[in-house]
């Protein structure tokens, strides 16, 4: 890591006197900000997240003055390595994200830079607007990040790029002075001009830039649609009425700080469908593309067979990958937009009717807008993530995948790309835009080897040569950055090289905007976030590792595109969701470890204190493990440097009564629980618990059941019909000492489906012990769980599980503890969630019941490891067999209680703005008569106490409907 230096320490001292908003300069923060979704990693000197302009101006003013470089930044997600740098880095994302203004009647917005694209469009719908470039990133994207990059994305055949939909700035130089850019015609700009001061300096001499080197623009840059390499220059050679405004779009923030901008809208499609065209040849499916754009398609998106397997095993797009038949080779997604339904539907029959014809693609489902589309469009959003996602050393790397070819030629530049490729013994993963000519190859390589490096800088220099040949743009989408940059003097020529630097030197004479992006880059293999001497420092693990074959290779997993950023939908990742802060992202966490385990933050290694901050906000929810496309398990990461801490540093209180919690409940369930719940409800404990183990005094403990639900079941078990098939109910804490009363539920279900039930209380299923890192214990206690669980198992009888926490612990996190693999594949295939057992038998035939509930509408909370392991459709789907009853789920994420987290009081808060983001206000405006349903125990106390709603177990709002004889 770079040393600070004296002026760096000066800056930070009046920044954090000065700033309103976050200064950070620790050595872990400034780690976080060094990697983007790039291969390069560049430790920045400080990180600002402005508050507001006043808060910019300031960090402006002061880095002149210290002589340290700005680099603007949003969500991270670049690919070419644009948001990575030694300057001071302001983070937009935290505050400056607010839509200022709508004009419905002249469709346009005006937003601060750091708001995320789909929150934006989100904003936009009742106007029946939208934002219309839409990156693979939109999720998190932030708008002033697409127009540093002009993102254009899946609709750009359509809508073209963000250059097209930008009409106004607001942007601040390095020197302090302020521009407002905007359309202007020759009359204007000659009066911007007249002004004689800095701005008019600006005016005239770029105005002397593009006059003399018109020509060398029109003949230079590539006649393609998609194309955002150098500086927009050829923006303002067909027309006079000029806008600045489109040469800071694409500038990668190598020119100016956006404070505002004003963007265009675009009404949204009345209709839509999508066709997914399947191929046995990815050059077939290239083929294809020419013939498809006669009928005026909205996109059309290659998938290869790489990102269709992947998606077809990863844990949240495997729900969604029935529209794909067999096994091919390549697939087109071709969405089609328009203003009637039928019309929508019988052009792409059509097309599909020519290519049969031509003998092109073997199968052609056709979706209307709906539930199918969605799948469709998932698996396309999700194929970057899912295709880094590829398991081992090396990865799809983006160096390459850039270029942006004329589709008339594209089939032939995809053979020979693809010949280099092989030359140089590298295999490839493909995706992205093929109707506009930008299918993204990226070859798949590691970093860490010289002979891939040098396979990275062969691979990139003669497919450059390529796409010169083929007319094309070096650089489609994703910008120049640190990959591409260095290429652009031969790309454009000198004389139009000269004329980007001298537009660099005219908004930023001192260099401080970004240096090395654009123009005066480094060799594509200097400042790697791998390289041949990067090594990890391994270590003994409790976890076998099985599937990731290592701790160090699961930490690798995460490669930077920042799904755990997105704000809107899904569960991942909670605790970013309400602070905001890249430092508790999955991404985040991810990043630290992989510099801690690495030896790159002096001396702060895997057991330090600042790595367990860090960690500290992980709920250990396990949504990052289906909702990351590369399924990073930061629940399983986090548990085993737990107890990598715990080898170096004593546990305290509280973590040894959250370790001895199921003992506790075990030890004074029953005929205590009275003067137990009693105590546990008085001021005067909660005040000593609050001081002796620090869990916050508005919280009261679980209260324990006088009568067990095993000492329940002992006096109501009901003989079995004979021939009843078996089942095994796991008595798990919860249900057994707190909530008998859903055990008592579950047992009533099952039998009343025919079937005859065993009480499985073989022990604890060690889910307190795994999340907080007593993994050694938690696999020796566990050892003895397992074995008793195995008593059922190898009598292939099923094991039903009613807290999801505890099924998870059950069957994905005690599997991967223990050394026996067969017996941990058992484990695994079964410990079933009681709803999915249930629903599997009828629908094998196996039970023959209906169902029926006491209400007239149940609204649904999932549990997160329910959620991201299992899903809720099971649960849904037997529910809404039920006559006349409304099912609906709310699309919250993690409810904030977490286990232990939201009873510790330094979360109390926290706990409490995480539910209160859309599950609290969904609870609290359903009807009085709507049953709240949430399977996690935790949910349903956090539920109570924040709503005063009273949820229930799914099993205990669900009964078989008995038949009239």
């Amino acid at each position: 890591m770079t040393e600070i230096t004296a002026a760096t320490n000066n800056l930070i001292t009046t920044l954090q006197a000065e700033i309103q908003g976050d200064v950070l300069a620790d050595e872990y923060s400034l780690g976080l900000y060094a990697t983007d979704a790039s291969v390069y990693q560049i430790r920045p000197q400080a990180v600002v997240l402005p508050k507001n302009t006043e808060d910019v101006k300031v960090a402006l003013r002061e880095a002149r003055k210290h002589n340290i470089t700005i680099l603007p930044r949003g969500g991270g997600t670049s690919l070419a390595g644009q948001t990575t740098g030694n300057s001071l880095v302001l983070d937009f994302s935290k505050y400056m994200n607010q839509v200022l203004e709508v004009n419905e009647e002249e469709r346009w917005v005006r937003v601060q830079p750091g708001l995320v694209r789909d929150v934006l469009n989100e904003h936009l719908k009742p106007y029946r607007l939208h934002f219309a470039p839409d990156p693979a990133t939109s999720s998190r994207a932030n708008v002033g990040g697409m127009v540093g990059n002009n993102s254009s994305g899946t609709k750009s055949i359509l809508y073209g790029k963000t250059v097209d939909h930008v009409l106004e700035a607001q942007v601040l130089l390095a020197d302090g002075t302020e521009l407002d850019l905007k359309e202007l015609n020759p009359e204007e700009y000659q009066h911007k001009i007249a002004q004689g001061d800095r701005e008019g300096e600006i005016y005239q001499r770029f105005q002397e830039v593009v006059e003399g080197n018109k020509k060398e623009i029109e003949q230079r840059f590539p006649k393609v649609m998609r194309r955002v390499g150098g500086y927009n220059l050829d923006e303002f050679i067909r027309t006079d009425h000029w806008n600045l405004s489109k040469l800071v779009c694409g500038s990668e923030g190598t020119l100016a700080t956006t404070l505002e901008l004003k963007l265009n809208l675009e009404p949204l499609p009345t209709f839509k469908s999508v066709c997914v065209v399947h191929f046995a040849t990815v050059l077939e499916a290239i083929q294809a593309v020419e013939p498809m754009l006669r009928y005026t398609p909205a996109a059309v998106e290659i998938l290869d067979s790489t990102v269709v397997e992947l998606s077809r095993s990863n844990l949240t797009t495997q729900r969604s990958c029935h529209f794909i038949e067999r096994h091919p080779a390549a697939i087109l997604i071709v969405e089609f937009y328009g203003d009637d339904a039928q019309e929508v539907l019988e052009r792409p029959q059509r097309m599909i009717e020519e290519l049969k014809q031509l003998s092109m693609g073997y199968a052609y489902p056709l979706f209307p807008e709906g539930k199918d589309y969605n799948d469709v469009w998932l698996i396309r959003k999700k194929g970057l993530g899912l295709m880094l996602g590829i398991k081992g050393n090396k990865k799809p790397l983006p160096f390459i995948e850039d270029a942006g070819i004329p589709t008339s030629v594209l089939p032939e530049y995809i053979d020979r790309v693809l010949k280099i490729c092989k030359k140089h013994q590298t295999e490839v993963a493909m995706y992205a835009h093929a109707s506009v000519g930008v299918i993204h190859v990226r070859p798949i390589l590691d970093l860490r080897l010289n002979e891939d490096i040098e396979r990275f800088q062969k691979i990139a220099d003669e497919t450059f040569a390529l796409v010169q040949h083929y007319g094309g743009s070096w650089s489609g989408e994703h910008g120049d950055g640190l990959v591409r940059s260095a290429y652009n003097e031969e790309f454009f020529g000198t004389k139009l090289y000269q004329a980007f630097r001298e537009v660099k030197q005219l908004f930023d004479p001192e260099n401080r905007m970004n240096p090395g992006k654009i123009v005066d880059a480094q060799p594509i293999t200097e400042n790697l976030r791998y390289g041949a001497s990067y090594q990890d420092k391994s270590f003994p693990t409790e976890y076998q590792y099985r599937e990731d074959e290592s701790f160090e290779n699961a930490v690798h997993m995460c490669t930077g595109v920042g799904e755990c950023r997105k704000i809107l939908g899904g569960t991942m990742c909670p605790s970013f969701k309400a602070t905001r802060d890249e430092e508790h992202s999955t991404r985040g966490r991810a990043n630290a470890l992989r510099l801690a385990m690495s030896g790159q933050l002096n001396g702060g290694g895997i057991t330090s204190h600042r790595l367990r901050e860090v960690l500290d906000l992980c709920l250990s929810c396990k949504a990052c493990k289906s909702e990351c496309p590369s399924n990073v398990d930061m629940a399983k990461l986090k548990s085993e440097v737990s107890q990598q801490y715990y080898n170096e540093h004593r546990a305290s209180i509280r973590d040894n009564m959250i370790r001895l919690s199921s003992d506790v409940a075990r030890k004074f369930s029953g005929w205590p629980a009275k003067l137990v719940n009693k105590i546990q409800r008085s001021s005067w404990f909660r005040g000593r618990l609050e001081k002796i183990a620090g869990f916050d005094p508005r919280r009261i403990l679980p209260e324990m059941a006088s009568e067990t639900f095993a000492q329940w079941l002992s006096k109501n078990a009901q003989p079995p019909k004979p021939g009843s098939p078996q089942v095994a109910l796991f008595a798990d804490t919860y249900l057994n000492y707190h909530e008998p009363q859903v055990g008592i539920a579950a047992y009533e279900l099952l039998t009343a489906c025919g079937y005859e039930v065993l009480l499985a209380e073989t022990g604890c299923c060690q889910r307190p012990k795994i999340s907080h890192g007593f993994l050694r214990e938690a696999k020796q206690e566990g050892g003895k769980t397992i074995k008793n669980l195995d008593t059922y198992l190898a009598n292939d009888i099923p094991v039903v599980v009613c807290e999801p926490s505890c099924a998870s612990a059950l069957n994905d996190d005690l599997p991967d503890l223990i050394e026996d693999e067969a017996l941990a594949q058992r484990l695994q295939n079964g410990v079933q969630m009681i709803d999915q057992f249930l629903f599997r038998e009828q629908a094998a035939g196996k039970i023959d019941v209906e169902f029926t509930t006491s209400s007239s509408e149940v609204l649904i909370h999932g549990h997160c490891h329910q959620k991201a392991l299992y899903g809720t459709q099971a649960m849904k789907n037997l529910l809404e067999t039920v006559p006349d009853l409304r099912v609906s789920e709310v699309d919250s994420g993690c409810c904030g209680m977490a286990g232990s987290f939201g009873y510790e009081k330094e979360h109390y808060e926290l706990s409490e703005k995480i539910g209160s983001s859309v599950l609290f206000p969904a609870v609290k405006n359903a009807d009085s008569a709507t049953q709240i349903v949430a399977c996690g125990f935790s949910c349903r106390h956090q539920l109570k106490h924040f709503t005063d709603r009273k949820a229930k177990h799914w099993v205990e709002t669900i009964q078989v409907k008995k038949k009239v004889t």
